[in-house]
């Protein structure tokens, strides 16, 4: 057999057949070589031997990444566990000593040191600068009010219903102590469709963002506290028409007409999108070029989820790096015509410098997402690479896109796109980098500086080939991201990739871009219609392929098993040398900490008090026949993860007007009802007392645990399980004590009361150090009323305020009270009496 390396130079003589085979030769002698070099012995070899390897690193300059890599370390002590700020002075004072250190002795070294400090004390830095400025007011409760705003932007979703942006001026009836500055709201279809500049004036239910599902889970709050967003809301009923005379008061600044002009021109583009390309094609049509994706329905999303697609609907690398190189190619490719101007000027900048014109345009007009934002930067500094003659591809500039964005967002580090997205950008950079270098050393070993000329059959080849690998690296750098955030994992992700890119690359964006550039004209149907047709056939093959192959879920995972496998995706691409073997011990620990099985709750609860579920035996046996679907769902994925159907727990039929109980497999009795006036015999009666009341009462005096919709507020989601070794019942708050600034508005007080006529018999004032004295907090998420049908229950004249939000449980949150510790005098000062409960150590009269 012959050497690889004596195989004919000619590409074009050789055939595909030999061209793989003359790769998989030079993998194979890549291999051997390192197999042939000498072991390191000894703890003195393995110094010399790392000594040598990171003075190669050195050399190459790859401790410039440390500066990245600590900034999103100190970006997560913060906005992830919570460092203070005590130990962001620690970390400067560390710093300090070591340059003080390092100026003293006269040496030159710890210079990687200080740069893992520094990037730590200015990740840290940052993000509590963030923290600083962020004055997001997030809603403390749910209540109907009448708003009066400004549209920031508005999209329709799948339904046909308008999602308005507002910025909210005022609230009216009541006015609100603590309204928040922007709120997104929901209208019906059928009202007259306003644009972003219009005012809004409507009655609105507003309610805060919601929190974990359960323990661990991703907090709903946190991405849209930073976002400036403190509300969610559904219209009653159609917002007041625009008039001449609101739009001659509307009065906005330079960078507000700015903005209103990028969301009317995203609307716009939309609409257009959506009327040329008709059903789900339009629909994610519009979300490939202006990131408005609510037009896309559950079972197209879900398909490209299941088969490892989902990645197409978010504005990415893969979509700037389409876009923006498609645009240099048809420039430089039209410039090459005028042979003149070809030969004399360097049009090959001057194509790089329309791909940022175009890349910047569809920055804009795409919403700025994360992922957008890294592409874009990754890309402006590629190109500015090519002005400047430097290599554009490198792990330097994904380190400087980080950089730059976590010093803007330091809080975009803990969200699932900033990991997924430069996690498949280090993994294809670094993968491909490293077989470059190979490849470069291969060929100059054989005298060669060019690579071979092919016919197409080769270029077919390596295209499928680059395809292939591009999609399944990128899918193993997401992997582990994927399954910890939502436990989830496409295995045939890469089949489904293969037969749709090239589809994807060579026609969709290619014809976006075309139509975008004829739209102003009113040219852009034909493109739009091929468009349209590609993405039809995109559909259907996701469509296909995820009732071939579906995902599978995979449970929650412990986040010891995220950090190493993101440190050896680190060490295995960031590191030019052999030191990248040191990710395979750290993946392997990483499979270690995934394959542990974590503890299962035995209950879980939501934290609107009415949606929960007892885990046993693989099931989960939900409180209704048709739960909460987006609980249920995420559920179904942490915890089920065997496909086992959803049951229903028995006997909640009734719970109204009588107390249900239930036990689980370990023993643990629950009590659930929604009359507060069972309140004490639930407590009697079990070991957790669910009530899905706003009770004052926080604590069971059977020493029970009592869970309420005001309890909930400031637990949010629990997850309740027996300890097997001490028998002792442990429960796990999604939220601490010291809750996170985008979880605060939990700690406050629900001060919108309006007053009831005067009282025959005025009650005492309560103490002011009671607990909650003068607070009547709201449900979190969903309104204590029955689905608010029917009216407002009649108060009672001994009650003087009422909560607006809490309606028919305007007894429970707000009852007569008598002095701490009296009994009142129509009732015994029993707490387990089956018609009393209590508030705070006082008793409500019948």
């Amino acid at each position: 057999m012959r050497d690889p390396q004596t195989l004919p130079e000619t590409g074009r003589s050789a055939g595909p057949i030999r061209f793989v085979r003359d790769r998989m030769g030079g993998a194979a002698a890549f291999l051997a070589r390192f197999a042939r070099r000498p072991p390191v012995v000894g703890f003195s070899g393995i110094g010399t031997w790392l000594a040598a390897e990171w003075r190669t690193e050195r050399a190459y300059r790859t401790d410039f990444h440390m500066v990245a890599i600590a900034m999103a370390a100190g970006a997560t002590a913060v906005h992830g566990l919570g460092a203070s700020r005590g130990v962001l002075a620690l970390t400067a004072l560390l710093l300090g000593l070591l340059m003080a250190i390092r100026h003293l002795s006269g040496r030159m070294g710890g210079t990687a040191a200080m740069r893992v400090l520094a990037g730590l004390l200015a990740g840290m830095a940052l993000s509590h600068a963030e923290i600083w400025r962020t004055g997001t007011t997030v809603f403390s409760g749910e209540a109907t009010v009448f708003v009066v705003g400004r549209i920031a932007s508005h999209e329709i979703d799948e339904k046909g219903r308008s999602r308005y942006l507002v910025d909210i001026e005022k609230t009216l009836r009541p006015a609100l102590s603590r309204p928040p500055q922007r709120a997104r709201i929901v209208v019906r279809a059928g009202h007259a469709i306003m644009a972003p500049g219009d005012r809004y004036e409507g009655l609105v239910r507003l309610r805060p963002p919601a929190g974990p599902a359960f323990p661990g889970a991703y907090d709903f709050a946190f991405a849209p506290y930073f976002d400036g967003l403190g509300a969610y809301g559904f219209a009653l009923g159609s917002p007041r028409p625009n008039t001449g005379q609101d739009m001659a008061e509307a009065r906005q600044g330079l960078i507000d007409r700015a903005r209103t002009g990028i969301a009317g021109l995203r609307g716009a583009m939309t609409d257009r999108i959506r009327t040329m390309i008709p059903g789900q094609p339009g629909a994610v049509a519009a979300a490939l070029v202006t990131g408005q994706r609510e037009g896309i329905d559950e079972a197209t999303t879900e398909a490209l989820r299941a088969t490892g697609l989902a990645h197409i609907l978010a504005i990415s690398g893969l979509h700037v790096a389409l876009v923006a190189g498609f645009a240099m190619m048809s420039i430089r490719r039209g410039l090459a015509l005028f042979g003149p101007l070809a030969l004399v000027w360097p049009i090959k900048k001057w194509a790089a410098v329309g791909a940022i014109l175009v890349a910047s345009f569809y920055f804009v007009v795409s919403g700025s997402s994360v992922a957008t934002e890294r592409a874009y930067l990754m890309l402006l500094v590629m190109l500015l690479a090519v002005l400047a003659d430097r290599p554009a591809i490198t792990m330097r500039n994904v380190s400087i896109a980080a950089i730059v964005i976590l010093a803007l967002s330091p809080h975009a580090v803990l969200t699932a796109s900033f990991q997924m997205s430069f996690a498949a950008t280090i993994g294809l950079v670094g993968v491909f980098g490293a077989y470059t270098r190979h490849k470069h050393m291969r060929w100059r070993t054989r005298g060669r500086t060019e690579p071979p000329s092919g016919g197409i059959a080769r270029s077919v080849l390596i295209y499928i080939a680059g395809t292939a690998a591009t999609a399944l690296i990128a899918g193993l750098a997401t992997a582990p991201y994927s399954i910890y955030h939502f436990q989830r994992f496409a295995p045939f992700g890469l089949v489904a990739n293969v037969a749709v890119m090239p589809l994807f690359a060579l026609l969709i964006m290619p014809m976006a871009l075309i139509g975008v550039v004829l739209m102003p004209f009113g040219l852009d149907s034909p493109a739009l219609a091929v468009m349209g047709f590609g993405l039809d056939v995109l559909i259907g093959v996701a469509v296909r392929l995820s009732q071939w192959l579906p995902d599978q879920p995979t449970g929650i995972v412990s986040p010891l098993a995220l950090i190493a496998m993101t440190l050896a995706l680190l060490v295995f691409c960031v590191p030019v040398g052999r030191l990248r073997w040191g990710a395979v011990p750290i993946a392997g620990l990483g499979f270690a900490f995934a394959a542990i099985p974590l503890e299962r709750p035995d209950v879980l609860i939501f934290e609107d008090g009415k949606t929960f579920a007892v885990l046993e035996d693989g099931d989960i046996l939900y409180s209704a026949k048709r739960p909460n679907g987006f609980v249920a769902d995420q559920w179904d994925r942490a915890f089920l993860a065997g496909g086992v159907e959803r049951g229903s727990l028995q006997g909640l039929d009734d719970c109204a007007s009588q107390l249900c109980r239930f036990s689980t497999g370990s023993g643990i009795e629950i009590a659930y009802t929604t009359d507060y006036r069972l309140l004490g015999q639930a407590c009697d009666a079990a070991d957790i007392a669910i009530v899905a009341r706003a009770a004052r009462q926080t604590r069971c005096r059977s020493g029970a645990h009592l869970v309420t919709f005001r309890t909930l507020r400031r637990t949010g989601s629990l997850a309740i399980r027996r300890d097997r070794a001490s028998g002792d019942i442990l429960i796990e708050r999604s939220i601490p004590e010291d809750p996170a600034p985008w979880n605060r508005h939990r700690l406050a007080a629900w001060p919108e009361y309006w007053k009831n006529p005067a009282p025959r018999d005025p009650p005492l004032a309560p103490r002011p150090d009671a607990p909650d004295a003068g607070a009547h907090a709201a449900p979190p998420i969903r309104d204590a009323s029955s689905g608010g049908k029917g009216p407002v229950p009649t108060l009672p004249a001994a009650a003087t305020t009422s909560s607006v939000a809490q309606r028919s449980d305007a007894l429970d949150a707000n009852p007569p009270l008598a002095p701490s510790g009296t009994p009142d005098r129509d009732r015994s000062t029993s707490s387990t009496g089956p018609a009393a409960a209590e508030t705070g150590g006082r008793s409500i009269p019948q």
